[in-house]
């Protein structure tokens, strides 16, 4: 998809995007640089949706924001879309400043508890776990051990949040968004549309330039969460398009049933590589990476990198395509026969 030809805005500022929407761009400390956070002007209040890491430079950003445009209005609420560290991390510190109560699915709230309970040994050793059944080198076991506060680093606490449903809807002073909540690169993120408008806050489900990571899960990596994205792409492939989607990177874009469709079509010819790739014998995470990206990555992204993998792995098994078997506590997926 092109860029539209909306300008992002700038540190400490929010670009207006409908009578009662704003955009907000946030750096990241990591490959992918930035994040986009939505503001609707509430009726009473800022409804905000979405924070930003847990580090400093976001700190900063929001006293701007806070000090400037936000200032003289309440902020009404704070949706956290999913538990992703760029979208949740710094939530309980805003909700702190700010006294406005946090909404999310609770599920995505678990995750987070969960997360921050198990940082440090426990976490590298279920990562380190991971890897070896994934086949991956020693030199990135170690990285696994050292990598056990990946999501403290960038995560604070926050108290229990409101939890929200599909039965819930949010009242901006231009209109009704109606919540939608998904499951595939997250497990219940949460979407805003406002149908009457054409406006659908997408978060990471929907990305102009990018698909998201679709990751298998840790503790249950034979969950399909690949199929479930399927499903949600085959869903919004009807969007109209002239909808304006407003996603959580990149830039704001129309024909999203378009992009949905070749997001289908670039998740279809990974798996079909990977099928051909098992022609020639049993395939491991390890050896399906190389399929998928032929690249080398540091510590940060081959964590997504072989969760990835392995989320496409699981759905090649689900639908019948491929077995798992664990041989000398490797996993290897062959053609089924």
């Amino acid at each position: 998809m092109l860029p539209s030809e909306i300008t992002p805005p700038e540190k400490g500022t929010m670009r207006q995007l409908a009578d009662d929407l704003y955009w907000l761009r946030f750096d990241l400390p990591f490959r992918l640089n930035h994040i986009n956070l939505y503001v609707l002007d509430g009726e009473d209040g800022w409804i905000i949706l979405d924070c930003g890491v847990h580090d400093p430079a976001t700190v900063a950003h929001w006293d701007a924001l806070l000090d400037g445009p936000l200032a003289g209005r309440p902020i009404e609420r704070i949706i956290v879309s999913h538990h992703h560290v760029d979208h949740a991390g710094y939530a309980g510190p805003l909700a702190e400043r700010t006294g406005a109560p946090v909404w999310m699915t609770e599920s995505e709230y678990r995750y987070i508890v969960r997360m921050l309970a198990i940082a440090g040994p426990e976490f590298g050793e279920l990562l380190e776990g991971a890897y070896r059944r994934y086949a991956l080198t020693e030199e990135v076991l170690a990285m696994a051990r050292q990598d056990h506060d990946r999501f403290p680093r960038f995560v604070a606490p926050m108290a229990e949040p409101n939890f929200m449903t599909e039965d819930h809807s949010v009242r901006s002073r231009g209109g009704e968004w109606r919540v939608r909540i998904d499951r595939g690169h997250s497990m219940a993120q949460i979407g805003l549309l406002d149908d009457a408008r054409g406006l659908y806050l997408a978060g990471d489900y929907l990305l102009p330039r990018i698909s998201p990571n679709i990751s298998a899960d840790l503790s249950d990596p034979d969950d399909d969460r690949l199929g479930a994205y399927l499903d949600y792409l085959e869903e919004v492939s009807g969007l109209p398009g002239e909808m304006l989607i407003l996603p959580g990177h990149d830039w704001p874009f129309t024909n999203g049933g378009e992009r949905a469709r070749v997001l289908i079509d670039h998740h279809h010819m990974r798996l079909d590589a990977l099928t051909e790739a098992a022609r020639n014998g049993p395939v491991t995470v390890a050896s399906s990476m190389e399929v998928l990206f032929s690249r080398v990555f540091g510590s940060h992204e081959i964590f997504f990198a072989a969760g990835e993998a392995r989320a496409h792995l699981t759905h090649l098994v689900a639908t019948g395509r491929m077995v798992m078997t664990l041989d000398d506590g490797i996993e290897r997926f062959s053609l089924a026969d």
